[in-house]
């Protein structure tokens, strides 16, 4: 069979072997034609109604470019540690687990995770060795894995047992330790433990191959400028060193502004986008649904039924509630009926819930409703040095720079190779490197009509409440 071709909007051109094909027709990932990668943001961007389909072959080709550099480059020590046949399975796996990555998204992605099960509701192959005593809620990741499982069981395989448990654990790293079965690929002269670590974090990482076509994607579709970045040549730079036997992420000194770039766009897109206070709103409306049970919604832990979820799943149930219920908060979802900021606070949680029981205890006797949608992104940490960090499989391993991604940078002088930390030359990223936190607190339309100049003496009177809030007192373009 001759390879198989996709056009798409960010990448052109998307080239898929007979196998990745057959994987890509399998029902598990077809049904993310019916999951939007944005959740409510459409609502406020209209063109974004891309789904999570379209991002799942871009991740797959971004992991490829990816997987290629880390492995051919001769600047890169894994070009000479692994074999053709290393070479070629690593880059196989990778481009399957970044096509796989998402396919355990609920309808509306994150906004519907509260209300998933246990994971001790979930069913995980026993060779997993995953905890089935688990009694946390489960998340995407999990439903991920579970559904991998799946596409590895007879009648209709499409992946090896081998291969799901690989991908599980690159696409889940959290709970799915180092499979036997990955180091079964690699000879006893590469620390597959490490390796493995390696290419997780391209899959899920600080520089991921997810956050690579995303970013580039969302603010394609969304319209906006924030999100785009050098991928070409930040791909082609992508390489890899090796400290007291364990492998590390390299970028050379030259290619260090197109990798800010590349962090400048993913924090500007989290503010600007997916942060967005009419989007949050309206997530919090849809969950305040769910919770009252406005909608007879019940995400299932068996595997079957939780893929034949779709977006279209809750819009209908969202409709007959809204059509029934106008005051609702599925009816002011479906009319587009944001509530009214008033207050949005800046990297100060503390504050924002003091600010937000004062507004509560002022506005109780009247019967104004208040609620506050709390944004918190970890984002970049890259200390000030080289750290030692002890994992397991690795004795003493060196980290540089960013904690999540092992990366280092190197700089070629007078013949000599050097490896320093990143946060050497990414001086601009610390400014970056702290935590978003943004707290916006809103009031129904309806209670804000209904007691405007009660509510602007209120606000006046906690208009210096907290530091860095920002308080919005005129009508908003929304």
């Amino acid at each position: 069979m001759s390879a198989f071709e996709i056009r798409d909007a960010i990448h052109t051109r998307i080239v898929l072997s007979p196998r990745e094909q057959e994987i890509l027709d399998h029902p598990y990932v077809q049904r993310l034609r019916h999951i939007r990668q944005l959740g409510f943001v459409p609502l406020v961007y209209p063109s974004a109604t891309h789904d999570r389909f379209s991002h799942s072959i871009g991740t797959m080709h971004v992991a490829g470019l990816l997987a290629d550099a880390i492995c051919e480059s001769e600047t890169s020590v894994l070009s000479r540690v692994l074999s053709r046949t290393e070479k070629d399975f690593l880059r196989g796996i990778l481009r399957l687990a970044g096509l796989l990555h998402d396919i355990g998204h609920a309808p509306f992605s994150h906004s519907a995770e509260s209300a998933m099960p246990l994971v001790s509701r979930l069913i995980f192959p026993k060779a997993w060795n995953v905890n089935a005593r688990d009694e946390r809620p489960a998340t995407h990741e999990d439903y991920t894995a579970l559904l991998i499982a799946g596409m590895a069981e007879e009648p209709k395989a499409v992946l090896t047992q081998d291969e799901a448990v690989i991908i599980a654990s690159l696409v889940h790293h959290m709970r799915i330790p180092v499979p036997t079965a990955w180091k079964k690929h690699f000879s006893k002269r590469v620390n597959a433990v490490s390796l493995h670590a390696i290419v997780r974090s391209l899959i899920s990482g600080n520089a991921d191959a997810d956050r690579m076509d995303y970013l580039l994607r969302d603010a394609y579709f969304t319209g906006v400028p924030y999100g785009r970045f050098d991928l070409a040549w930040l791909a082609a730079n992508l390489g890899s060193v090796v400290r007291e036997g364990t492998y590390m992420l390299a970028i050379p000194e030259s290619s260090i502004l197109a990798l800010e770039h590349f962090f400048f766009a993913r924090f500007h897109m989290y503010a600007q986008v997916y942060m967005h206070k009419t989007a949050k709103c309206f997530e919090y409306f849809f969950q305040q649904a769910l919770k009252e049970k406005e909608i007879p919604y019940e995400i299932p832990s068996e595997r079957e039924a939780y893929a034949a979820l779709r977006d279209a799943t809750l819009i209908d149930a969202l409709s007959r509630t809204a059509a029934e219920h106008p005051s609702s908060w599925s009816g002011r979802l479906m009319r587009r009926e944001p509530a009214k900021r008033i207050a949005r606070i800046v990297g100060n949680p503390t504050a924002a819930q003091k600010l937000l029981r004062a507004l509560r205890r002022d506005c109780a006797g009247k019967g104004i409703r208040i609620f506050s949608c709390a944004s918190h992104k970890k984002f970049l940490d890259i200390p000030s040095g080289v750290g030692r960090v002890l994992r397991p499989g690795a004795q003493g391993a060196f980290l540089f720079g960013l904690s999540a991604v092992p990366m280092a940078v190197t700089r070629r002088s007078l013949g000599i190779t050097s490896v320093s930390p990143l946060a050497e030359y990414a001086s601009i990223l610390k400014h970056y490197r702290q935590d978003i936190f943004i707290d916006d607190l809103y009031i129904l339309r309806d209670d804000y009509a209904a007691h405007t100049r009660f509510l602007k003496k209120i606000m006046a009177r906690h208009r210096t409440f907290a530091e860095g809030e920002v308080l919005l007192d005129e009508e908003e373009t929304i």
